[in-house]
């Protein structure tokens, strides 16, 4: 089996560790460091999400403890992983044997939804903002809504990208998606959403979307949640690949990245059940005909290029 050279848009592991109180070491979650050491390299967009978190406690600060968290866990291991706030910190860290580690808001509740906050937060290295998650907020309207952006929401929007964070558009509303895409002065991203064309789920990107976040020189990084990939009771790769192929059907090479949303799904295709699967997954896509190319840009080089030009 290949080991891989993997940078996954987003994972849910950080709010994880903190509310189960396990270590990024080894633990019974979809990401730990002992699963990464199997892969040729890893980078990864680890996603603080509060607005889901049943603690009786201001979102910011359930973001402020689980990122003090994790900074500790990063200081206990610092041997294998290291925060990363460029492109370069991350290739020098995969170069060196580490785990590179950006991280990213999932709904900006954890930051109160406001500009200072963010500065904050930027501060603090996070690299990657979503405006909303999955409930309505004083900046945007989730998927399923016919609202878009606030006023609040437009200014929101351009400071993030004027700060240099890459925005992800996975859970906004479609008004809200194109509100974005008018405003962008940089590319955006969905990290983790697939093809509504192929599975016509709400959290999908339609044919249009892809386009334009292809246009702006962004990535949609694929989903591994079976619901998003099959209509079916459960998933495969098979499922996945049609994914990639609608994509790339639509000149999405080099556009196409992964975000499994490992640690914030549980029904996983059949065959993945951790991060170490990308070894397989890829083996599968190398046997199935995907040239190299192909499957790198997908694995590490699509996302990576867009780093290089967003994050500041």
């Amino acid at each position: 089996m290949t080991n891989y050279r993997v940078f996954d848009g987003h994972c849910d592991t950080p709010i994880e560790l903190w509310l189960q109180n396990q270590p990024l070491l080894e633990n019974t979650l979809a990401v730990s460091l002992e699963r990464a050491q199997r892969l040729g390299a890893w980078a990864q967009f680890f996603a603080f999400c509060t607005a889901w978190v049943k603690a009786k406690l201001p979102r910011p600060e359930i973001f402020s403890r689980a990122l003090d968290n994790f900074h500790a866990q990063l200081r206990e291991n610092a041997d294998k992983i290291t925060l990363c706030r460029t492109a370069s910190e991350a290739e020098a860290a995969m170069q060196s044997g580490k785990c590179a580690a950006f991280l990213a808001i999932e709904g900006a509740e954890a930051v109160r939804e406001d500009e200072g906050l963010l500065e904050h937060a930027y501060e603090s290295g996070v690299r990657m903002i979503s405006l909303v998650w999955n409930l309505p907020n004083s900046l945007a309207a989730p998927c399923g809504s016919d609202e878009g952006l606030t006023e609040k929401g437009r200014h929101f929007f351009k400071r993030a990208q004027a700060l240099g964070m890459l925005v992800d558009v996975s859970h906004v509303s479609e008004k809200g998606f194109w509100d974005m895409i008018g405003l962008a002065e940089k590319p955006v991203i969905a990290s983790h959403s697939d093809s509504f064309a192929v599975c016509p789920h709400p959290r999908n990107l339609t044919d249009d979307q892809f386009r334009a976040i292809r246009d702006l020189g962004g990535t949609a990084g694929l989903n591994l949640y079976a619901p998003f990939l099959t209509q079916a009771p459960r998933a495969s790769f098979d499922d996945l690949r049609r994914h990639l192929d609608r994509f790339l059907e639509l000149d999405g090479e080099g556009h196409i990245a992964l975000g499994a949303d490992l640690d914030g799904c549980d029904l996983l295709p059949e065959g993945f059940s951790g991060l170490d699967d990308y070894n397989r997954l890829g083996d599968f896509l190398k046997t199935t005909g995907y040239s190299d190319e192909t499957i790198q840009n997908l694995f590490c080089n699509s996302l990576m290029k867009v780093v290089k030009l967003c994050i500041m």
